[in-house]
């Protein structure tokens, strides 16, 4: 049987893609930088801890951001002997989590104003280095900044984990390599403030969409959060978040092979769906069902090469050069009612 359904109608959202990544000690000197501009000159700062799943990265990015900090001048730097035996009384790890208050109590005990911590991922072949500075007095967040670093042999160091030099000796397997390097670097897609979507406005299902930023695992990830609402008795069974003919991301989705992303959710289904040319005339479009576990991080991955179409209407032949609309949908088996997720760390491979 066909289905028919109502397009909700949206403002297209504005997106940034993460920059180039640098090495870590650009991204260093580049924080650095960034912290100075952001935390009033002579304030004194303790850099703190470092999470990262590798302690000798974390004890490196530590000692050498005091180093830098030391030799720009502006800040007065809490010496790190002071820090080590503190970490030593709490028995907490440089590259472990800390939570803000026992960090504004450390800070305190050190005398600091300001806590400068942060932390480094691996997202595909590249890291995400994050760091944050806080006051100790009220806890305000002065300062946030987030650095794409890439995996060299530095990092190839301090992490253990393997470095292949992309670089060859004929132009043929240097052709080879480059494409390789370049297929399997995500593209990491990060939602911005000023997005704006018009609900469905019919009475029967309500869509919102906003953003935000929250503390998720430690790490403060900026989120898009889709909230659907179903009246009660209502047949109609979904809401949609639709992004149509954005060329800066629908033209990465061509390139691709795959999304991920993260999301936290209330256990109800949802669809991220993926619409072609060949599937605009009757809206059997390809699509991935999720359900996230109730209030924790679920991680979604969706190739291509898995998608399907509904059991209903035509069926076509997925061609990733015809993508021109993206689709987030409440999930049709849904009762009324209302569902949240919250969608951060949205990448194409």
């Amino acid at each position: 049987m066909k289905k028919f359904f109502v397009v909700l109608l949206v403002f297209i959202p504005v997106f940034a893609f993460a920059q180039a990544a640098v090495s870590l000690d650009a991204a260093l000197l580049n924080s650095t930088t960034y912290l100075n501009g952001r935390i009033p000159a002579k304030t004194k700062v303790v850099v703190l801890n470092f999470t990262s799943n590798w302690p000798q990265l974390s004890d490196y990015i530590i000692e050498e951001l005091i180093g830098y900090l030391v030799n720009e001048g502006s800040l007065t730097v809490v010496d790190r002997a002071n820090l080590e035996t503190i970490r030593k009384e709490l028995n907490f790890q440089l590259s472990g989590e800390v939570s803000d208050e026992t960090a504004q109590s450390i800070g305190k005990k050190l005398g600091a104003q300001t806590i400068i911590s942060g932390g480094i991922t691996a997202i595909g072949s590249s890291y995400r280095l994050r760091i944050r500075a806080i006051s100790v007095e009220t806890a305000q967040i002065l300062g946030m900044q987030n650095v794409d670093v890439a995996q060299d042999s530095r990092m190839a160091a301090l992490t253990g984990t393997a470095f292949a030099n992309s670089t060859a000796s004929s132009s043929s397997s240097s052709s080879s390599n480059t494409a390789a390097v370049q297929k399997s670097n995500p593209t990491l897609i990060t939602v911005l403030p000023n997005v704006g979507w018009i609900p469905d406005s019919d009475g029967k299902t309500v869509a919102k969409i906003s953003t935000a930023m929250e503390n998720i695992d430690g790490q403060n990830r900026e989120l898009m959060i889709l909230t659907v609402e179903i009246a009660k008795g209502s047949g109609w069974r979904w809401g949609h978040f639709r992004l149509e003919n954005e060329d800066a991301i629908l033209g990465k989705l061509k390139q691709g092979s795959g999304v991920r992303f993260k999301v936290v959710g209330d256990g109800k289904a949802w669809n991220i769906q993926f619409g072609t040319n060949e599937t605009n005339t009757d809206y059997c479009h390809y699509q991935h069902g999720f359900t996230p576990k109730s209030g924790k991080v679920t991680e979604v991955n969706v190739p291509f090469t898995q998608l399907k179409q509904p059991s209903w209407g035509k069926k076509a032949s997925f061609v990733k050069n015809n993508i021109f609309y993206l689709v987030f949908e409440r999930g049709t088996d849904q009762a009324a009612g209302v569902s949240t997720i919250k969608i951060f760390d949205f990448e194409v491979y």
